[in-house]
């Protein structure tokens, strides 16, 4: 593999994952779906085996079986396997699909009179877009502040106190037939309090909501049609849910205090309904039809797809062969990052999709889980060794990480050397600016890198066993100096994910500085100059 080419490649691509597909639902990090085409069309030919061993909402399975390949996934919970099956499901035509989701359009509208609300200047009946509310807790009675409605008069949300019907319509509590009660694992990083019910997560009028389209979903007879509904509802419970004025819907189990926001839910689901549409229109316009999951591994053909919905590292060799997997793309749970399998639970009291808490690798203070940094590195390791298994010898593996600590890379890079895995190379994905960026350029890393092992049997000889840590350092800011005289200056991310930790893995470096520093910026800190007010590193510091 020539890395050097394929960054070049990759410099010219702006990663996105702005498409249809993608846009159809909200799951958590989604990876850039061009990016992954790139990776796929660069290490694999067609019929081969692309393989996601940590698959969450499918990209890598999708885009390979999009491009001819035979796409392999891992994943321990029911929601995401449900997304990509879903998206993946035939249908005669798509004006079937345009038909029956047309009649669900009408049914959803006429819900709209759940949102009524009188207009005081005109003394008619309008719309309520938005309900702006206070709540001390999730159990606390709401305070009504304010009313945002539309009306045909104005384009802009008109403003009101809510009055008597206002707070009746709010306070009162429907009966729920499709809905079940269910307390979430209790958990202060996410916002879980002990013994909340996941309806908490709601105002009465958007559960009614969510009812009533679960009475319409169980009332079809068709399964390929229930699942439409079901996805539907889905994709919306994320927005659909109380938030805040910014409409902080990453935050899936979480509820603020003051300024709580509901929106209208008919909104919503109307707009999904026709997300959905537009992926399965995309799909049928670009995948190879038709698309069939198989039943086991032996039934695989071009642009199948087989997923295992069990942990990767229980997968064993009547599963997925061992040395039969071609390309191995993934993006593992990273440290206590994203709680995938606690998010899950918002989901299990309309769908009964069931989560995986047990074996689930990450770091999570939740109530009972048990799950420290020990356990996820344990788990990591046993991972990389059935990966390494699977993945045929001489064949790439594809990792998405991205992170400053040193400890972390030290403990990543000894794992997947452990099980034959061998680095040869990193390479950067540019993404927009966040908050964190801009907050703090200097130690913040701002997109993703992709971190590219082979495997194979590598024999590590190094040179610097007497070196002191003072060398290393030394050997370290030569080199930094001599990339900014080359390229000129350069953010922190920059130099990391366009040869400093290549340079620091390549001379085994990683575990004297993981002792002696806890973050990469703090090596070199006191010899490189900063220039806060173009945020990148200028040069050699004289002082």
């Amino acid at each position: 593999m020539n890395i050097y080419s394929f960054k070049e490649k990759l410099s010219k691509i702006t990663p996105t994952n702005k498409n249809p597909i993608y846009n159809s639902h909200l799951y958590w990090s989604q990876k850039p779906y061009n990016i992954t085409d790139l990776l796929i069309s660069e290490f694999t030919e067609e019929g081969e085996y692309v393989f996601d061993p940590f698959m969450g909402s499918g990209v890598s399975l999708l885009e390979a079986v999009k491009l001819n390949r035979k796409g392999l996934g891992v994943e321990i919970n029911e929601l995401p396997i449900f997304i990509v099956k879903t998206l993946l499901t035939e249908f005669n035509n798509l004006n079937e699909i345009k038909s029956f989701l047309g009649k669900f359009e009408e049914y959803i509208q006429n819900l709209r009179s759940y949102y009524k609300t009188l207009d005081p200047n005109l003394d008619n009946w309008v719309e309520i877009k938005k309900v702006v509310f206070d709540r001390e807790t999730p159990f606390s009675e709401p305070l009504i502040k304010n009313i945002y409605y539309s009306s045909k008069n104005s384009r802009k949300n008109i403003i009101k106190i809510p009055d008597l019907f206002d707070i009746n319509q709010y306070f009162q509590t429907p009966n729920y037939n499709h809905i079940d009660t269910f307390i979430m694992h209790q958990n202060s990083r996410l916002g879980v309090q002990k013994n909340q019910d996941v309806s908490t997560l709601f105002t009465p009028r958007a559960l009614k909501v969510i009812d009533d389209v679960l009475e319409y979903e169980k009332n079809l007879k068709n399964k390929k049609l229930k699942n439409i509904i079901k996805y539907i509802l889905m994709s919306s419970l994320h927005l659909i849910k109380i938030t805040d004025l910014k409409s902080n819907s990453q935050w899936p189990l979480w509820t603020p205090k003051i300024n709580c926001v509901e929106k209208n839910a008919i909104d919503i689901i109307q707009r999904r309904i026709w997300m959905l549409f537009n992926a399965f229109k995309n799909i049928h316009e670009e995948f190879k039809q038709p698309i069939k999951e198989a039943k086991n591994f032996t039934d695989l053909s071009t642009s199948d797809y087989l997923i295992f919905n069990k942990p990767i590292q229980n997968i064993n060799n009547s599963n997925l062969p061992d040395n039969s997997v071609d390309l191995v793309i993934t993006d593992p749970p990273y440290l206590g990052q994203v709680l995938y399998s606690e998010y899950m639970q918002l989901y299990y009291p309309f769908f009964k999709f069931n989560f995986d808490l047990e074996n689930e690798i990450v770091i999570s203070n939740g109530s009972n889980r048990k799950k420290d940094e020990t356990s996820y590195f344990d788990l990591l390791d046993l991972s990389f060794t059935n990966i390494t298994k699977k993945l045929k010898k001489g064949k790439i593996m594809c990792l998405y990480f991205h992170d400053s600590n040193l400890n972390v890379w030290d403990k990543l890079i000894k794992i997947t050397q452990k099980n034959g895995l061998h680095f040869i190379g990193q390479a950067h994905i540019h993404k927009k600016l966040t908050l964190k960026n801009i907050l703090s350029p200097k130690k913040s890393l701002q997109g993703d890198s992709i971190l590219f092992f082979i495997n194979e049997k590598y024999k590590y000889k190094y040179n610097n066993k007497n070196e002191t840590i003072q060398e290393i350092v030394e050997n370290i800011v030569r080199h930094i100096i001599f990339e900014i005289e080359k390229k000129g200056p350069l953010t922190t991310t920059q130099l990391m994910d366009e040869g400093l930790m290549e340079y620091i893995i390549q001379n085994n470096w990683l575990p004297t500085l993981a002792v002696n520093y806890k973050n990469i910026i703090d090596v070199f800190e006191q010899y490189i100059t900063w220039d806060a007010s173009i945020g990148k590193w200028i040069g050699h510091n004289n002082d």
